[in-house]
C-alpha cells in the first residue's frame, strides 16, 4: 500500500486532466458531425453530443497504464501479478467499450445487446486471473473444489463472462437521465475504494482511482443540464470496470449488494419486455416539466408512480437509492 501512495494521486490526476481537457473538443466535434442524441427529458428537446463515454474510457485507460512503469520492480514478485491484472482489466474494458460503440452506431437489438458484452469477459478468462471461486452472500463457492474440471470450465467459460455482461447491461439499463449512470457509478466506485483500503486490496485501488478521476471529470459535463451523453460505449465500459474490481479484488459480495438497485431495474425491464410493456425510449413530457410514467417496468417509473418529479430531482433520488445500497454493501461485506 505504501508503495502506491504517491502513484495513486498521479493516476487520478492524469485520468481527470485528460477527460476534462478532451471532452469540450469532443463535444464540439460530435455536434459538428451530427453525432448527437435528443435529450427527451427537456421540453425543448435539445440535441446533445452522444457517445462521450469513449473519452471517459480513454482517459481511464491512460491513467490505469501509468501504474505499469512503476510496478516493474524485480525485487517484488507481487508486482508481476498486479501488472497482469492491469492488462486484464484494460483488455476487458476495451472489449466492452468496443461492443458499446458498435451498438451506438448500429443500434443492436436488445436480445443481442444483452449477450454481446460476454465477449468482454474473455480476457479475464484467458489470462486465468484469480482463483476459480466466487464470493456470494451465502459464502465462498470454489468451482474447482466442488465440481472439478467441469467447475473450471464453467467458471472461466461462463461465470466470468456473465459477470461482465451482467454489470455492463445493468449500468446501461439504468441510464436515461442527465448524470444518472456516471453519478451512480461514481458512488459505487467510491464505496469500493473505501472497502479496498479497509481490506488492503491494492488491486481495487489500482483499478478504481484512475476510474474515479475520469468519472468526476466526465460528470462535470454530463450532469444536469447535460452537455454530453456517455452512450453504450460509456455505460458498457463503466460496468466492465466494476466487474473487474469485483473479480480481481475479491469484492463480489460487496458489488452484489451495491448493484441491487441495478438488478431490480434490470428485472423490471426484462419482465416489461416479455409483457411488451417496456418503458418507451421517448415519452411526451408533462407541461410542468415533470417526467411522465407511461409504464411501471423500471425503477425510476416506480418512483414516478409515487409522485411525478422533474429530471434533476429524480436523478438525486436515484443517486440516493444507490448510495444507500453502497453503504449497506460496505457493512455487510463480512
Amino acid at each position: 500500500m505504501l508503495d502506491l501512495l504517491w502513484i495513486l494521486p498521479l493516476s487520478f490526476f492524469i485520468s481527470f486532466a485528460i477527460c476534462i481537457f478532451l471532452l469540450p473538443y469532443y463535444i464540439k466535434k460530435a455536434r459538428a458531425v451530427d453525432m448527437v442524441g435528443i435529450d427527451v427529458h427537456k421540453l425543448n428537446k435539445p440535441k446533445i453530443a452522444e457517445s462521450g463515454g469513449i473519452i471517459l474510457m480513454l482517459a481511464y485507460l491512460l491513467g490505469l497504464f501509468i501504474f505499469i512503469p512503476f510496478l516493474l520492480e524485480p525485487s517484488a514478485s507481487i508486482y508481476t501479478e498486479e501488472i497482469i491484472k492491469i492488462i486484464g482489466t484494460a483488455a476487458t474494458v476495451l472489449f466492452s467499450t468496443f461492443i458499446g460503440l458498435i451498438d451506438d452506431i448500429y443500434e443492436i437489438r436488445w436480445r443481442i445487446k444483452a449477450l454481446t458484452p460476454m465477449l468482454g469477459g474473455v480476457p479475464l478468462a484467458v489470462l486465468s486471473l484469480g482463483v476459480p471461486s466466487f464470493s456470494t452472500p451465502f459464502g465462498d463457492f470454489d468451482f474447482e473444489a466442488r465440481l472439478g474440471v467441469f467447475g473450471l470450465v464453467l467458471f472461466f467459460a461462463f461465470v466470468v463472462p456473465f459477470i461482465v455482461t451482467a454489470c455492463a447491461n445493468a449500468v446501461n439499463m439504468l441510464a436515461g437521465l442527465n448524470g444518472l449512470e456516471a453519478g451512480s457509478t461514481l458512488i459505487i466506485a467510491s464505496a469500493l475504494t473505501i472497502l479496498s483500503i479497509l481490506r488492503n486490496k491494492n488491486e481495487g485501488l489500482i483499478i478504481l482511482i484512475p476510474f474515479i478521476g475520469a468519472l468526476i471529470a466526465f460528470l462535470y459535463y454530463n450532469k444536469f443540464p447535460s452537455r454530453v451523453f456517455p452512450g453504450d460505449v460509456g455505460t458498457f465500459g463503466m460496468g466492465a470496470v466494476i466487474a473487474c474490481v469485483a473479480m480481481l479484488a475479491d469484492l463480489e459480495r460487496a458489488v452484489f449488494v451495491m448493484f441491487l438497485p441495478y438488478t431490480i431495474n434490470a428485472m423490471l425491464f426484462f419482465v416489461g419486455k416479455l409483457k411488451r410493456k417496456a418503458p418507451p425510449r421517448i415519452a411526451p413530457m408533462n407541461p410542468d416539466g415533470t417526467i411522465p410514467c407511461p409504464t411501471k417496468w423500471s425503477l425510476r417509473c416506480l418512483i414516478l408512480q409515487i409522485h411525478p418529479i422533474k429530471e434533476k430531482t429524480l436523478t438525486y433520488v436515484m443517486w440516493a437509492i444507490v448510495a444507500v445500497f453502497a453503504i449497506i454493501g460496505l457493512f455487510v461485506y463480512g
